[in-house]
């Protein structure tokens, strides 16, 4: 049994660690405005054991390719050919998904329900509206800018319920 119902939010320094570890390439971490809401959006959704929803990440078109290519080692032109057409191939959205994936130990801490992704939304996919709301929500959230040495700027905001 969990010791609190709610997943904390993660530290700064764990997200970029964990992230940069993953990646294999440094990262600056900034602080950073909250994603704005677009249908380009990539949005992450946690889920507890029991399948509540228990945090969101959002980044935008050119951060979930950016995020895809770092990880699969794609040259940065490619990258950046996919954000000029607005488009995330599929091997940039699989490998975004597998960085968010693995986001999710950030939440898994001692005492806090176990976290996994549960889906993920990618460019111009519908979000259901009680995810949505998720999104926007104020308080317990943190809004950064990873900046991922070779691919640039990667704006993300992680949200918990």
């Amino acid at each position: 049994m969990s010791l609190v119902e709610h997943s904390p939010l993660p530290n700064r320094a764990q997200v970029r660690s964990l992230i940069e570890n993953l990646v294999g390439r440094d990262i600056e971490l900034r602080d950073g405005l909250p994603v704005p809401g677009k249908t380009t959006n990539v949005v992450a959704v946690y889920v507890t054991d029991r399948l509540a929803t228990s945090a969101v990440a959002v980044t935008d078109l050119e951060g979930a390719a950016r995020l895809g290519g770092a990880l699969g080692l794609v040259p940065r032109a490619s990258v950046e050919e996919a954000i000029k057409d607005r488009e995330l191939t599929n091997s940039l959205r699989d490998n975004c998904f597998e960085v968010l994936n693995a986001l999710s130990a950030a939440f898994n801490l001692p005492g806090a329900p176990h976290v996994r992704l549960y889906q993920m939304y990618g460019p111009n996919e519908h979000v259901p509206n009680d995810i949505a709301s998720v999104v926007g929500m104020v308080g317990s959230r943190m809004d950064i800018v990873l900046s991922i040495h070779g691919y640039g700027p990667v704006p993300l905001s992680i949200v918990v319920r």
